[in-house]
């Protein structure tokens, strides 16, 4: 199944248990209709599209950015169209955490630029690693928004859930699994 980036693409809602859930219609290249959902409910929402908003140039700027940076890491089709989609309503829609970083993850002290759409790795100071999608082309102040991509991540007092959103310094942020560490990881699916 191909998809390419359409005006037919439009931002829902989808009703979960007792929550709504941000959406997307999709329509593949052959016509079919499809349904995404995102890991997103209203209450996470900074900012409502509105039913049935067009898919904007902006949202197909951010998507080609975000698939960009998965495949660079060579991550399977199967996985990049999910975690792109969902990298775009957590930048475009997800209400902001406050930062963290100084006292969970280890400092990296590198100077490699970092990008919207690159995929990024975390250390804890418990251990463990976890990876992250760029959110930002430039930062606020120096702290990055980061969307985790794995699964979930254990940091101890904290659970990380695959599509949470983090606030770091760019002082934490490593090139993807740029470390060699033995202790725990963790994977995508």
């Amino acid at each position: 199944m191909k998809f390419t980036l359409s005006a037919s693409w439009t931002w829902d809602y989808h009703p979960i248990g007792n929550a709504e859930y941000l959406a997307l219609n999709l329509v593949s290249d052959e016509g079919e209709k499809f349904f995404f959902n995102t890991c997103y409910r209203k209450e996470d929402l900074l900012s409502l599209p509105q039913t049935g908003q067009a898919f904007t140039v902006e949202d197909a700027l951010l998507l080609t950015d975000f698939q960009d940076g998965l495949y660079d890491i060579n991550l399977q089709d199967r996985w990049c169209m999910p975690l792109a989609l969902t990298a775009l309503a957590c930048a475009r829609f997800v209400r902001l955490p406050n930062p963290s970083g100084g006292r969970m993850y280890l400092p990296y002290g590198g100077r490699e630029a970092i990008y919207r759409g690159q995929v990024v790795s975390l250390y804890a100071k418990e251990g463990g690693v976890g990876d992250f999608i760029v959110l930002d082309d430039l930062p606020d102040g120096d702290v990055y928004r980061l969307m985790l991509l794995n699964n979930e991540w254990d940091l101890g007092r904290y659970v990380l859930k695959q599509g949470m959103m983090v606030r770091v310094s760019s002082s934490v942020i490593c090139p993807y699994r740029s470390v060699d560490i033995s202790r725990r990881t963790v994977r995508y699916a």
